[in-house]
């Protein structure tokens, strides 16, 4: 049995894109790599979905190459956390219950002290499993980070 998690920010990105923010299986949610991204390149805060949203105004979907990353390095890295928290959200989850944390990291050396800094601002002990993969670059341009996540899902 799986459900796929869709927040209703990221619903027209799924209907065009195929794109599946998370999956529920067997008591697990799979999250999908996301980026910190925003309409305009600045930090959006708490609406940290509106990136990807952004993408889709009327008519055909602009390319996936129209996202825009947050500019500031530690402001990206936020919003992807906040992203990565709505849509563990919708699956009635949250940070506390990641399990496993992938990091995708381009220019690692020169970001990865401020994203460990925004790292442990949002999780907490027990700590996830965490494996940081250095990367040439990400499907949205400017780009520093995409996270991936496997969490435990609240029992039904």
């Amino acid at each position: 049995m799986r459900k796929t998690i869709i927040p209703d920010a990221l619903q027209d990105v799924h209907d065009q894109w195929h794109f599946a923010p998370a999956v529920v299986a067997r008591g697990m949610i799979f999250c999908s790599g996301i980026i910190g991204t925003s309409p305009d390149g600045a930090a959006p805060g708490k609406a940290a979905l509106e990136g990807a949203r952004s993408t889709l105004g009327e008519g055909d979907a602009k390319p996936v190459a129209a996202l825009q990353a947050v500019r500031d390095p530690k402001a990206q890295f936020e919003t992807a956390f906040e992203a990565l928290a709505s849509i563990l959200g919708e699956a009635g989850a949250g940070l506390a219950d990641i399990v496993e944390l992938t990091s995708y990291h381009v220019d690692m050396d020169q970001h990865m002290v401020t994203f460990v800094q925004v790292r442990d601002a949002y999780l907490n002990p027990p700590w996830p499993a965490w494996t940081a993969i250095g990367v040439k670059n990400l499907i949205v341009p400017g780009g520093l980070v995409e996270l991936r996540a496997v969490a435990l899902a609240p029992d039904d």
